[in-house]
Protein backbone atom coordinates (compact mmCIF):
# COMPACT_ATOMS: atom_id res chain seq x y z
CA UNK A 1 0.00 0.00 0.00
CA UNK A 2 1.53 3.34 -0.66
CA UNK A 3 0.75 6.28 1.02
CA UNK A 4 0.59 9.82 -0.68
CA UNK A 5 0.54 12.89 1.48
CA UNK A 6 -0.97 16.31 1.23
CA UNK A 7 0.50 19.44 2.90
CA UNK A 8 -1.25 22.71 3.41
CA UNK A 9 1.56 25.09 4.23
CA UNK A 10 0.90 28.76 5.40
CA UNK A 11 3.41 30.87 4.04
CA UNK A 12 4.78 33.69 6.33
CA UNK A 13 8.16 35.92 5.15
CA UNK A 14 10.48 33.17 5.20
CA UNK A 15 8.71 30.77 7.64
CA UNK A 16 6.27 27.50 6.56
CA UNK A 17 3.91 26.38 9.08
CA UNK A 18 2.13 23.12 8.62
CA UNK A 19 -1.76 23.10 8.54
CA UNK A 20 -2.28 19.74 8.10
CA UNK A 21 -1.56 16.43 6.96
CA UNK A 22 -3.86 14.12 4.87
CA UNK A 23 -3.41 10.73 3.80
CA UNK A 24 -4.79 9.73 0.59
CA UNK A 25 -4.25 5.92 -0.02
CA UNK A 26 -3.76 4.81 -3.42
CA UNK A 27 -3.11 0.67 -4.22
CA UNK A 28 -1.84 0.48 -7.79
CA UNK A 29 -1.98 -2.65 -9.67
CA UNK A 30 -1.75 -3.36 -13.58
CA UNK A 31 -3.24 -5.53 -16.29
CA UNK A 32 -2.79 -5.84 -19.86
CA UNK A 33 -5.25 -5.29 -22.86
CA UNK A 34 -4.11 -7.39 -25.84
CA UNK A 35 -6.03 -7.17 -29.19
CA UNK A 36 -6.58 -8.32 -32.48
CA UNK A 37 -4.40 -11.20 -33.00
CA UNK A 38 -5.16 -12.31 -36.04
CA UNK A 39 -3.38 -15.69 -36.14
CA UNK A 40 -2.63 -16.64 -40.23
CA UNK A 41 -1.53 -20.47 -40.49
CA UNK A 42 -1.13 -20.40 -43.81
CA UNK A 43 1.56 -17.30 -43.97
CA UNK A 44 4.42 -19.18 -44.76
CA UNK A 45 2.93 -20.95 -47.40
CA UNK A 46 -0.49 -20.33 -49.25
CA UNK A 47 -0.53 -16.62 -47.18
CA UNK A 48 -4.70 -16.64 -47.70
CA UNK A 49 -4.28 -13.07 -45.77
CA UNK A 50 -2.07 -11.31 -47.74
CA UNK A 51 -3.27 -8.44 -49.64
CA UNK A 52 -0.59 -8.32 -51.94
CA UNK A 53 2.86 -10.31 -53.30
CA UNK A 54 4.99 -10.83 -50.40
CA UNK A 55 7.53 -12.73 -52.11
CA UNK A 56 9.92 -12.75 -48.64
CA UNK A 57 8.05 -13.04 -46.03
CA UNK A 58 9.47 -11.70 -42.50
CA UNK A 59 9.82 -13.89 -39.37
CA UNK A 60 7.88 -11.70 -37.34
CA UNK A 61 5.49 -10.98 -40.77
CA UNK A 62 4.29 -8.12 -43.01
CA UNK A 63 2.70 -5.18 -42.99
CA UNK A 64 0.26 -6.71 -45.74
CA UNK A 65 -0.83 -9.72 -43.80
CA UNK A 66 -1.81 -11.21 -40.65
CA UNK A 67 0.62 -12.53 -37.74
CA UNK A 68 2.41 -15.78 -38.09
CA UNK A 69 2.62 -17.97 -34.86
CA UNK A 70 6.19 -16.31 -34.40
CA UNK A 71 4.73 -12.71 -33.81
CA UNK A 72 1.70 -14.07 -31.60
CA UNK A 73 4.39 -16.20 -29.09
CA UNK A 74 7.10 -13.76 -29.10
CA UNK A 75 3.97 -11.17 -28.03
CA UNK A 76 2.56 -13.10 -25.32
CA UNK A 77 6.21 -13.91 -23.76
CA UNK A 78 6.42 -10.19 -23.80
CA UNK A 79 3.70 -9.61 -21.89
CA UNK A 80 5.65 -11.94 -19.74
CA UNK A 81 8.89 -9.98 -19.59
CA UNK A 82 7.38 -6.91 -19.51
CA UNK A 83 5.71 -6.78 -16.32
CA UNK A 84 4.95 -11.05 -15.64
CA UNK A 85 2.27 -10.37 -12.70
CA UNK A 86 -0.48 -8.54 -14.02
CA UNK A 87 -3.93 -8.29 -12.05
CA UNK A 88 -5.58 -9.63 -14.98
CA UNK A 89 -5.60 -9.49 -18.59
CA UNK A 90 -7.93 -8.01 -21.16
CA UNK A 91 -8.47 -10.25 -23.96
CA UNK A 92 -10.91 -8.32 -27.00
CA UNK A 93 -10.86 -10.90 -29.99
CA UNK A 94 -10.46 -11.07 -32.89
CA UNK A 95 -8.21 -14.42 -33.42
CA UNK A 96 -8.42 -15.80 -36.77
CA UNK A 97 -7.07 -14.57 -40.36
CA UNK A 98 -8.86 -11.93 -42.71
CA UNK A 99 -9.63 -13.60 -45.80
CA UNK A 100 -11.22 -12.98 -49.22
CA UNK A 101 -15.33 -13.02 -48.40
CA UNK A 102 -16.12 -13.95 -51.76
CA UNK A 103 -14.99 -18.02 -51.33
CA UNK A 104 -14.63 -17.70 -47.22
CA UNK A 105 -15.57 -21.26 -46.91
CA UNK A 106 -11.97 -22.29 -48.83
CA UNK A 107 -10.14 -20.42 -45.96
CA UNK A 108 -12.40 -21.12 -42.90
CA UNK A 109 -14.38 -23.19 -41.34
CA UNK A 110 -16.39 -23.33 -37.80
CA UNK A 111 -13.61 -25.80 -36.52
CA UNK A 112 -10.17 -24.20 -38.13
CA UNK A 113 -12.13 -20.75 -35.99
CA UNK A 114 -12.48 -22.98 -33.12
CA UNK A 115 -8.84 -24.32 -33.31
CA UNK A 116 -7.31 -20.90 -33.64
CA UNK A 117 -8.88 -19.76 -30.94
CA UNK A 118 -7.74 -22.57 -28.59
CA UNK A 119 -4.16 -22.64 -30.16
CA UNK A 120 -4.29 -18.71 -28.63
CA UNK A 121 -6.36 -19.82 -25.13
CA UNK A 122 -3.32 -22.42 -24.62
CA UNK A 123 -0.52 -19.80 -24.80
CA UNK A 124 -1.95 -17.35 -22.71
CA UNK A 125 -2.81 -20.32 -20.26
CA UNK A 126 0.72 -21.26 -20.64
CA UNK A 127 2.55 -18.08 -19.80
CA UNK A 128 0.25 -16.94 -17.69
CA UNK A 129 -0.77 -19.49 -15.91
CA UNK A 130 -2.41 -18.60 -12.92
CA UNK A 131 -2.99 -14.89 -14.19
CA UNK A 132 -7.23 -14.96 -15.03
CA UNK A 133 -8.45 -13.20 -18.57
CA UNK A 134 -11.49 -11.53 -19.11
CA UNK A 135 -11.43 -12.54 -23.18
CA UNK A 136 -14.32 -11.72 -25.49
CA UNK A 137 -14.70 -12.48 -28.83
CA UNK A 138 -14.09 -10.35 -32.17
CA UNK A 139 -16.42 -10.16 -35.39
CA UNK A 140 -13.61 -12.63 -36.99
CA UNK A 141 -14.19 -15.65 -34.15
CA UNK A 142 -16.85 -17.00 -36.51
CA UNK A 143 -17.75 -18.62 -39.03
CA UNK A 144 -19.11 -17.37 -41.23
CA UNK A 145 -17.38 -14.23 -40.27
CA UNK A 146 -19.29 -11.29 -39.09
CA UNK A 147 -22.58 -13.42 -38.34
CA UNK A 148 -21.94 -14.04 -34.49
CA UNK A 149 -25.63 -15.32 -33.86
CA UNK A 150 -28.06 -14.24 -31.05
CA UNK A 151 -28.26 -17.68 -29.53
CA UNK A 152 -26.36 -20.98 -28.48
CA UNK A 153 -24.37 -22.86 -31.05
CA UNK A 154 -21.12 -25.09 -31.64
CA UNK A 155 -18.55 -22.27 -31.22
CA UNK A 156 -19.94 -20.38 -28.42
CA UNK A 157 -20.27 -24.14 -26.59
CA UNK A 158 -16.35 -24.65 -27.37
CA UNK A 159 -15.19 -21.38 -26.27
CA UNK A 160 -17.03 -21.57 -23.38
CA UNK A 161 -15.73 -25.07 -22.37
CA UNK A 162 -12.01 -23.37 -23.39
CA UNK A 163 -12.56 -20.27 -21.06
CA UNK A 164 -14.57 -21.87 -18.43
CA UNK A 165 -11.54 -21.46 -15.87
CA UNK A 166 -11.56 -17.53 -16.37
CA UNK A 167 -15.27 -17.47 -15.20
CA UNK A 168 -15.94 -16.51 -11.91
CA UNK A 169 -19.69 -16.10 -11.83
CA UNK A 170 -22.33 -18.88 -11.17
CA UNK A 171 -24.55 -16.84 -14.05
CA UNK A 172 -20.86 -16.11 -16.47
CA UNK A 173 -20.94 -20.09 -18.39
CA UNK A 174 -24.81 -19.68 -18.94
CA UNK A 175 -24.67 -16.44 -20.73
CA UNK A 176 -21.76 -17.13 -22.38
CA UNK A 177 -23.83 -20.42 -23.91
CA UNK A 178 -26.39 -17.90 -24.82
CA UNK A 179 -24.86 -14.97 -26.38
CA UNK A 180 -21.34 -14.80 -25.67
CA UNK A 181 -21.79 -12.18 -22.93
CA UNK A 182 -20.94 -12.29 -19.27
CA UNK A 183 -19.97 -10.66 -15.58
CA UNK A 184 -16.88 -11.23 -13.65
CA UNK A 185 -16.01 -10.19 -10.49
CA UNK A 186 -12.59 -8.33 -10.08
CA UNK A 187 -12.85 -8.14 -6.63
CA UNK A 188 -16.16 -7.11 -3.89
CA UNK A 189 -17.70 -4.28 -5.06
CA UNK A 190 -16.39 -4.39 -8.63
CA UNK A 191 -17.12 -6.56 -11.77
CA UNK A 192 -15.93 -6.63 -15.06
CA UNK A 193 -18.89 -6.95 -18.08
CA UNK A 194 -17.64 -8.79 -21.04
CA UNK A 195 -20.01 -7.91 -24.29
CA UNK A 196 -20.43 -9.39 -27.73
CA UNK A 197 -21.08 -5.97 -28.95
CA UNK A 198 -20.56 -8.01 -32.79
CA UNK A 199 -24.31 -8.85 -32.41
CA UNK A 200 -24.72 -5.07 -33.19
CA UNK A 201 -21.98 -4.76 -35.97
CA UNK A 202 -23.28 -3.02 -39.88
CA UNK A 203 -22.18 -6.23 -40.69
CA UNK A 204 -23.97 -8.99 -39.35
CA UNK A 205 -26.97 -10.24 -41.30
CA UNK A 206 -28.19 -12.32 -38.98
CA UNK A 207 -29.27 -9.77 -35.81
CA UNK A 208 -30.41 -6.62 -38.52
CA UNK A 209 -33.98 -6.53 -37.39
CA UNK A 210 -34.26 -7.26 -34.08
CA UNK A 211 -34.69 -5.41 -30.97
CA UNK A 212 -32.47 -7.04 -28.04
CA UNK A 213 -30.41 -9.62 -29.55
CA UNK A 214 -29.71 -12.39 -27.20
CA UNK A 215 -31.26 -10.48 -24.55
CA UNK A 216 -27.93 -8.06 -23.70
CA UNK A 217 -29.16 -4.85 -23.25
CA UNK A 218 -31.61 -6.10 -20.89
CA UNK A 219 -28.99 -7.74 -19.35
CA UNK A 220 -26.57 -5.13 -19.20
CA UNK A 221 -29.53 -2.84 -17.77
CA UNK A 222 -30.15 -5.16 -14.54
CA UNK A 223 -26.18 -5.41 -14.11
CA UNK A 224 -25.11 -1.96 -14.06
CA UNK A 225 -28.03 -0.91 -12.48
CA UNK A 226 -27.61 -3.74 -9.78
CA UNK A 227 -24.03 -1.86 -9.48
CA UNK A 228 -25.21 1.50 -8.78
CA UNK A 229 -27.90 -0.17 -5.92
CA UNK A 230 -24.91 -1.37 -4.30
CA UNK A 231 -22.56 1.33 -5.17
CA UNK A 232 -20.31 -0.72 -7.09
CA UNK A 233 -18.11 -0.69 -9.93
CA UNK A 234 -17.91 -1.71 -13.76
CA UNK A 235 -15.70 -2.26 -16.19
CA UNK A 236 -16.82 -2.75 -19.70
CA UNK A 237 -14.94 -4.77 -22.17
CA UNK A 238 -15.72 -5.66 -25.93
CA UNK A 239 -14.26 -6.30 -29.18
CA UNK A 240 -16.14 -3.55 -31.38
CA UNK A 241 -16.15 0.20 -30.25
CA UNK A 242 -19.53 2.65 -30.89
CA UNK A 243 -18.94 5.47 -33.24
CA UNK A 244 -17.17 5.98 -35.76
CA UNK A 245 -13.34 4.61 -37.57
CA UNK A 246 -11.14 7.53 -37.64
CA UNK A 247 -11.49 8.56 -41.34
CA UNK A 248 -15.70 7.31 -42.81
CA UNK A 249 -17.52 4.39 -41.42
CA UNK A 250 -20.25 3.94 -38.72
CA UNK A 251 -19.63 0.58 -37.18
CA UNK A 252 -23.21 -0.66 -35.02
CA UNK A 253 -26.11 -0.75 -36.61
CA UNK A 254 -28.17 2.91 -35.71
CA UNK A 255 -30.85 1.50 -33.25
CA UNK A 256 -28.43 -0.11 -31.47
CA UNK A 257 -26.07 2.20 -31.54
CA UNK A 258 -28.26 4.47 -30.24
CA UNK A 259 -29.62 2.43 -27.39
CA UNK A 260 -25.93 1.14 -26.56
CA UNK A 261 -25.00 5.24 -26.14
CA UNK A 262 -27.78 5.59 -23.94
CA UNK A 263 -27.25 2.68 -21.81
CA UNK A 264 -23.40 3.57 -21.60
CA UNK A 265 -24.07 7.24 -20.40
CA UNK A 266 -27.20 5.94 -18.08
CA UNK A 267 -24.56 4.57 -15.77
CA UNK A 268 -21.45 6.34 -16.31
CA UNK A 269 -20.68 7.10 -12.69
CA UNK A 270 -20.55 3.07 -11.84
CA UNK A 271 -18.34 2.49 -15.43
CA UNK A 272 -15.05 2.92 -14.46
CA UNK A 273 -13.15 1.55 -17.58
CA UNK A 274 -14.20 0.93 -21.32
CA UNK A 275 -11.23 -1.34 -23.16
CA UNK A 276 -11.86 -2.21 -27.16
CA UNK A 277 -9.95 -3.54 -30.05
CA UNK A 278 -11.81 -3.77 -33.80
CA UNK A 279 -9.31 -1.05 -35.30
CA UNK A 280 -6.11 -1.76 -35.14
CA UNK A 281 -5.36 1.34 -34.47
CA UNK A 282 -4.22 3.17 -31.34
CA UNK A 283 -7.37 6.15 -30.58
CA UNK A 284 -9.48 6.64 -27.75
CA UNK A 285 -13.35 7.89 -28.33
CA UNK A 286 -15.50 10.00 -25.76
CA UNK A 287 -18.81 10.38 -24.21
CA UNK A 288 -20.40 13.73 -23.13
CA UNK A 289 -23.26 14.40 -21.38
CA UNK A 290 -24.46 17.91 -22.42
CA UNK A 291 -20.82 19.06 -22.94
CA UNK A 292 -19.44 17.41 -19.38
CA UNK A 293 -16.99 14.61 -20.66
CA UNK A 294 -18.06 11.51 -18.62
CA UNK A 295 -16.67 8.58 -20.20
CA UNK A 296 -12.81 7.70 -22.52
CA UNK A 297 -13.46 4.29 -24.39
CA UNK A 298 -9.81 3.29 -24.87
CA UNK A 299 -8.66 1.43 -28.20
CA UNK A 300 -5.84 -1.07 -28.49
CA UNK A 301 -3.80 -1.47 -31.18
CA UNK A 302 -3.43 -4.89 -32.45
CA UNK A 303 -0.67 -7.84 -32.46
CA UNK A 304 -1.43 -8.14 -36.09
CA UNK A 305 0.47 -5.54 -38.63
CA UNK A 306 -2.48 -6.23 -41.53
CA UNK A 307 -3.17 -3.25 -42.96
CA UNK A 308 -6.32 -2.87 -45.56
CA UNK A 309 -4.24 -2.10 -48.49
CA UNK A 310 -6.90 -2.53 -51.06
CA UNK A 311 -8.02 0.87 -49.54
CA UNK A 312 -5.10 2.22 -49.06
CA UNK A 313 -5.07 1.80 -45.31
CA UNK A 314 -1.61 2.39 -43.95
CA UNK A 315 0.62 0.16 -42.13
CA UNK A 316 1.07 -0.06 -38.31
CA UNK A 317 3.27 -1.75 -36.02
CA UNK A 318 2.38 -4.64 -33.39
CA UNK A 319 1.35 -3.57 -30.57
CA UNK A 320 0.97 -4.77 -26.54
CA UNK A 321 -0.93 -2.05 -24.14
CA UNK A 322 -0.10 -1.82 -20.30
CA UNK A 323 -2.51 0.14 -18.08
CA UNK A 324 -2.41 1.39 -14.46
CA UNK A 325 -5.34 1.42 -12.13
CA UNK A 326 -6.51 2.14 -8.88
CA UNK A 327 -6.99 -1.36 -6.81
CA UNK A 328 -9.33 0.85 -4.33
CA UNK A 329 -11.44 2.74 -6.58
CA UNK A 330 -11.00 0.42 -9.75
CA UNK A 331 -10.37 3.52 -12.16
CA UNK A 332 -7.73 3.23 -14.65
CA UNK A 333 -5.07 5.88 -14.37
CA UNK A 334 -2.39 5.76 -17.20
CA UNK A 335 -1.76 3.84 -20.32
CA UNK A 336 2.28 2.29 -21.20
CA UNK A 337 2.13 1.42 -24.71
CA UNK A 338 4.62 -0.89 -25.97
CA UNK A 339 5.53 -2.38 -29.60
CA UNK A 340 7.82 -3.50 -31.85
CA UNK A 341 9.38 -2.24 -34.79
CA UNK A 342 8.46 -5.39 -37.82
CA UNK A 343 10.94 -3.83 -40.05
CA UNK A 344 13.95 -4.07 -37.69
CA UNK A 345 12.91 -7.20 -36.07
CA UNK A 346 12.56 -8.89 -39.16
CA UNK A 347 16.12 -7.58 -39.85
CA UNK A 348 17.27 -8.48 -37.10
CA UNK A 349 15.36 -11.83 -36.45
CA UNK A 350 14.48 -10.94 -32.96
CA UNK A 351 11.44 -8.73 -31.45
CA UNK A 352 12.52 -6.21 -29.50
CA UNK A 353 9.03 -4.98 -27.68
CA UNK A 354 10.28 -1.52 -26.55
CA UNK A 355 7.91 1.62 -24.18
CA UNK A 356 6.29 4.10 -27.11
CA UNK A 357 4.61 6.35 -24.67
CA UNK A 358 3.54 6.91 -21.43
CA UNK A 359 -0.21 8.36 -22.07
CA UNK A 360 0.20 11.36 -19.06
CA UNK A 361 3.57 12.16 -19.51
CA UNK A 362 3.30 12.34 -23.74
CA UNK A 363 -0.17 14.60 -23.10
CA UNK A 364 1.00 16.12 -19.97
CA UNK A 365 -1.96 14.95 -17.87
CA UNK A 366 -2.63 13.54 -14.19
CA UNK A 367 -4.39 10.66 -15.16
CA UNK A 368 -6.96 8.83 -18.02
CA UNK A 369 -10.20 9.85 -16.29
CA UNK A 370 -12.94 12.09 -18.58
CA UNK A 371 -12.08 14.86 -17.42
CA UNK A 372 -8.43 14.68 -18.66
CA UNK A 373 -8.85 13.10 -21.58
CA UNK A 374 -10.96 16.00 -22.89
CA UNK A 375 -8.23 18.19 -22.02
CA UNK A 376 -6.41 15.82 -24.66
CA UNK A 377 -9.23 16.67 -27.44
CA UNK A 378 -9.04 20.01 -26.60
CA UNK A 379 -5.42 20.37 -27.09
CA UNK A 380 -5.61 18.57 -30.43
CA UNK A 381 -8.43 21.10 -31.93
CA UNK A 382 -5.93 23.56 -31.50
CA UNK A 383 -3.65 24.79 -34.49
CA UNK A 384 -0.58 23.07 -35.61
CA UNK A 385 -1.36 21.00 -31.96
CA UNK A 386 1.73 19.28 -31.00
CA UNK A 387 -0.50 16.97 -29.20
CA UNK A 388 -2.21 15.65 -32.31
CA UNK A 389 0.93 14.99 -34.07
CA UNK A 390 1.87 13.00 -31.00
CA UNK A 391 -1.41 11.05 -31.37
CA UNK A 392 -1.05 10.44 -34.81
CA UNK A 393 2.22 8.58 -34.89
CA UNK A 394 0.83 6.79 -32.19
CA UNK A 395 -2.15 6.03 -33.77
CA UNK A 396 -0.59 4.19 -36.36
CA UNK A 397 2.31 2.29 -34.03
CA UNK A 398 5.39 4.44 -34.87
CA UNK A 399 5.08 3.25 -38.37
CA UNK A 400 7.99 3.97 -40.64
CA UNK A 401 6.02 2.93 -43.86
CA UNK A 402 5.47 5.28 -46.94
CA UNK A 403 1.89 4.12 -46.80
CA UNK A 404 1.92 6.34 -43.65
CA UNK A 405 1.21 10.29 -44.96
CA UNK A 406 0.92 13.43 -43.41
CA UNK A 407 -2.23 14.51 -42.16
CA UNK A 408 -3.90 18.04 -42.98
CA UNK A 409 -5.86 20.11 -41.63
CA UNK A 410 -8.98 18.16 -43.25
CA UNK A 411 -7.34 14.82 -42.47
CA UNK A 412 -7.32 16.06 -38.32
CA UNK A 413 -11.11 17.03 -38.58
CA UNK A 414 -11.94 12.89 -39.42
CA UNK A 415 -9.89 12.06 -36.59
CA UNK A 416 -10.62 14.51 -33.64
CA UNK A 417 -14.46 14.11 -34.85
CA UNK A 418 -13.99 10.32 -34.54
CA UNK A 419 -13.01 11.17 -30.74
CA UNK A 420 -15.35 13.55 -29.68
CA UNK A 421 -18.58 13.24 -31.57
CA UNK A 422 -19.92 9.63 -30.60
CA UNK A 423 -23.34 10.25 -31.90
CA UNK A 424 -24.13 9.78 -35.37
CA UNK A 425 -25.54 12.78 -36.16
CA UNK A 426 -23.12 15.12 -33.89
CA UNK A 427 -20.32 12.82 -36.12
CA UNK A 428 -22.13 14.14 -39.16
CA UNK A 429 -22.22 17.79 -38.00
CA UNK A 430 -18.69 17.77 -36.93
CA UNK A 431 -16.99 16.85 -40.58
CA UNK A 432 -19.41 19.06 -42.15
CA UNK A 433 -21.51 16.47 -43.41
CA UNK A 434 -24.31 18.14 -45.40
CA UNK A 435 -27.66 15.96 -44.29
CA UNK A 436 -27.77 16.19 -40.39
CA UNK A 437 -31.41 15.84 -40.15
CA UNK A 438 -33.43 12.63 -38.50
CA UNK A 439 -33.21 11.02 -35.09
CA UNK A 440 -30.77 11.54 -32.90
CA UNK A 441 -28.46 9.19 -34.01
CA UNK A 442 -29.30 10.45 -37.34
CA UNK A 443 -32.14 8.91 -40.16
CA UNK A 444 -31.47 5.52 -41.71
CA UNK A 445 -32.55 6.72 -44.97
CA UNK A 446 -30.78 9.81 -45.50
CA UNK A 447 -27.94 10.43 -47.92
CA UNK A 448 -25.54 10.49 -45.62
CA UNK A 449 -26.63 7.36 -43.50
CA UNK A 450 -26.58 4.93 -46.93
CA UNK A 451 -23.85 6.28 -48.08
CA UNK A 452 -21.91 6.06 -44.91
CA UNK A 453 -23.42 2.53 -44.35
CA UNK A 454 -22.17 1.18 -47.97
CA UNK A 455 -18.66 2.97 -47.66
CA UNK A 456 -18.53 1.06 -44.32
CA UNK A 457 -19.44 -2.09 -45.44
CA UNK A 458 -17.11 -2.20 -48.20
CA UNK A 459 -13.87 -0.65 -46.10
CA UNK A 460 -14.62 -3.07 -43.78
CA UNK A 461 -15.42 -6.03 -45.00
CA UNK A 462 -12.05 -7.53 -44.47
CA UNK A 463 -11.20 -5.66 -40.95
Amino acid sequence: MAHIYQRRMLISGAALLLISVTPVLCDEGVFWHVADFHYDPSYLTSKDSCGGPVPSPGRYGDYLCDSPWTLINDSVYAMKRLHPNPDFIVWTGDDTPHVSKVNESAYMSTQKTIDIIRNLTDLLKEVFPTTTVYAALGNHDYFPSDQLPPHTNELYDAVADMWRVWFNDSEAETTFRKGAYYKATLKPGSHILVLNTNLYYLSNKVTVNMTDPAGQFQWMEDALSSAAANNQTVHIVAHIPPGHYETIGRIFQEHYHKRFNEIMLKHADVIRGMFFGHHHTDTFKMYYAKGIPKLPCFLAPSVTPWRAVKYNGPAHNPGLRLFKYDRITSQPTDILQYYTELGQANTQGMATWKLEYTATETYGIPDITATSMHKVVESFEKPNSENFKKYYRYNSVSADDPSVVSCDDSCKKKYVCSINALDYVEHAKCIGASDVTGSSNGGPNSPTSVFLFWCTVLLFSRS
